[in-house]
């Protein structure tokens, strides 16, 4: 499928990459040039609640897979001594 094209993820990504750095770099011109700071900040603060929001999740994602995988091996060993008996 194209969702699962390299490219596609790829441009995808630099896509993502550009618009945040245009945003950063245009907003700061625009609040430099204007005088204006507060929509700046606003965008700033908005980035970084995705920036975190994404942090939570990868490590939520992190911990549940890591404590099914340790789930899997307690599974494992009981199911090994069980059979071993």
């Amino acid at each position: 499928m194209w969702e699962e094209d390299p490219r596609w993820q790829q441009a995808n990504y630099r896509l993502l990459v550009s618009a945040v750095a245009i945003g950063v770099v245009g907003g700061f011109v625009v609040a430099l040039w204007s005088g204006d700071w507060q929509p700046y900040q606003v965008f700033l603060e908005v980035l970084g609640v995705i920036v975190a929001a994404l942090c939570v999740y990868a490590a939520l994602v992190w911990t549940v897979g890591h404590l099914a995988l340790k789930l899997w091996n307690v599974v494992k060993k009981l199911r090994h001594k069980h059979d071993d008996a």
